[in-house]
């Protein structure tokens, strides 16, 4: 039997959000009104169709400072590093260019005696350097005007901030460095969903300049091995091998990797079985999508074989699925056949 198209909503955004959100973000989602449950609905549809055809995925990495360099000194290097040394152009808050030597020297100048100042050596973070990126490929004028927005929307709040843009590598990529004291002498804080938060606000303004772009956790993903970071990337394209590094898990390993996936797997089982009872045809093909989008997760190709399939249980809906979505006639009971 099909279920009303607004328990279907609540159903939707109570699950999606367990993949794609805080968890329990939409708990009460019940209790919206009917038009903010439709609207919360259509953007969680949304959401899933860009994750099951695998649209590209954003990247926002902090990177963090090495040992004992947090002042002004650390500051300076890295201004020298993204700057390339005066050769590529910084963009500031207000939309100021800073280009050569110079300039960046003006630069460093202002941000260490300018407002609360840096000092030269410093017990706490006293800038944020982050990168945002996009998969090679991607329109790089886009890339640059998102991260642009993206730094106005989250950190244009009396906040100094520099950011340029690295046309040296395959993949487009901007580097953004963010004052941690704000004009008011409050310091930015790192909370635990800020990370995904930024990932997201990153890939909407990417999506805003018509550049598909998404921006799940590789958990969701079923993507368990983490992307080796640029230091190990380097020097695996050498030849070398990094201490403590190891490209293929063992048996024990991958099992508990696939055990450790059990939540996600619950969450996206639960969607297919509501996408499965909704009286939209493309709900239900939604459905299908989902089970052949588990199935295929990296996760799942290192599966044990002794471990049953996680949507082996969501292939058995209340009432069955053709391959087109549509559900085959029910039999007339009063017909003798």
């Amino acid at each position: 039997m099909a279920y009303p198209k607004i328990y279907i909503d609540a159903m939707l955004l109570n699950w999606g959000d367990r993949l794609f959100h805080e968890g329990l973000r939409h708990v009460r989602a019940p209790q919206l009104s009917n038009a903010r449950l439709a609207d919360e609905a259509s953007r969680m549809r949304a959401q899933l169709a860009r994750t099951l055809k695998h649209a590209p995925e954003v990247m926002v990495r902090i990177v963090n400072p090495a040992s004992g360099s947090q002042g002004m000194g650390a500051v300076r290097r890295h201004f020298r590093y993204i700057s390339r040394h005066g050769a590529v152009a910084l963009e500031d808050q207000d939309g100021r260019h800073v280009l050569g030597l110079d300039a960046l020297r003006d630069l460093t100048d202002a941000w260490k005696w300018g407002g609360w100042g840096i000092p030269e050596k410093s017990a706490h973070r006293e800038v944020f350097n982050l990168v945002l990126s996009m998969p090679a490929g991607t329109d790089r004028e886009a890339v640059f005007g998102a991260a642009r927005d993206f730094a106005s929307q989250e950190f244009g709040d009396g906040r100094a901030y520099v950011f340029a843009a690295h046309d040296d590598e395959p993949h487009p990529h901007v580097h953004l460095s963010v004052q941690a004291r704000g004009l008011d002498g409050r310091r930015l804080q790192l909370h635990r969903y800020d990370p995904q938060r930024w990932r997201e606000r990153f890939a909407e303004q990417l999506r805003t300049r018509g550049v598909e772009a998404n921006a799940t956790s590789r958990f969701t993903r079923g993507q368990t091995q983490r992307v080796p970071k640029p230091t190990v990337a380097h020097m695996l394209a050498r030849g070398e091998t990094p201490r403590y590094w190891r490209a293929v898990a063992d048996d024990k390993e991958r099992l508990a990797r696939w055990h450790a996936q059990g939540g996600v797997f619950a969450a996206w089982r639960e969607l297919a079985r509501t996408m499965a009872l909704s009286p939209s045809l493309d709900d239900r093909k939604t459905a299908l999508e989902i089970v052949d989008f588990v199935e295929g997760m990296p996760v799942q190709q290192d599966r044990p074989k002794t471990e049953r399939s996680p949507m082996d249980a969501s292939k058995a809906f209340e009432r069955p699925v053709s391959k087109d979505g549509s559900r085959p006639e029910e039999p007339d009971p009063d017909v003798e056949r």
